[in-house]
């Protein structure tokens, strides 16, 4: 499918010419958005739809999206908006990438296949329990593969923002895999050792 302008359906009036900023925003961030989508709902049909539908959202409120310090986060948010109400319509958990579509990702060219479906089950439980940002900036940049400045751009964000945001999911990812231990973990071992310095 072609990463044309969205179009008004059958019946409809036609829309007025769109701004060429729309269109050249349009054509960067669609391909982005139909890959989150389709984690999301499952399909690429699907996904294209519930994409072009945040579209059309965007493009009546264009001007207004402009006024804010961040478009491009803005925009994200019509998207996710967007995506959970289609979800929802399919009669779907509003989860961004359910099992189905992780466990796929998880397999592929695995070596140990049962090792690494039990394994990645654990990883999306911990991923799914994230705050808001930290799981999008998760799903973009390790999930789907963006890097930094790509996902700052998608999400609207500072690079060093999505820099400190990953640092701290990837942590809390570790503590709750129980790959890395938990601050009181960390307290206790301390005070066993006889090292607890009183500051926490």
């Amino acid at each position: 499918m072609t990463e044309a302008v969205p179009r008004r359906r059958t019946g409809v009036a036609p829309l007025s010419p769109l701004p060429a900023d729309f269109r050249a925003f349009h054509q960067m961030y669609r391909p982005a958005y139909v890959r989150w989508a389709e984690l999301y709902l499952g399909n690429r049909v699907d996904a294209e739809e519930a994409v072009d539908h945040a579209f059309e959202r965007l493009a009546a409120d264009w001007a207004e999206a402009l006024r804010v310090d961040s478009p491009a986060g803005y925009a994200w948010n019509v998207l996710k908006h967007r995506t959970i109400e289609a979800a929802r319509a399919k009669g779907r958990r509003p989860v961004v990438m359910d099992t189905a579509a992780f466990e796929t990702e998880a397999l592929h060219n695995a070596v140990d296949p049962i090792g690494e479906l039990e394994e990645s089950l654990s990883l999306h439980q911990a991923i799914s329990e994230l705050p808001e940002r930290q799981h999008d900036v998760i799903v973009l940049r390790y999930c789907i593969g963006y890097s930094t400045v790509e996902t700052a751009d998608i999400l609207g964000l500072t690079v060093p923002g999505v820099r400190s945001t990953a640092r701290y999911a990837r942590h809390r990812l570790k503590e709750t895999l129980g790959l890395e231990p938990g601050e009181e973990t960390q307290r206790r071992a301390r005070e066993e050792a006889g090292d607890d310095d009183g500051d926490y």
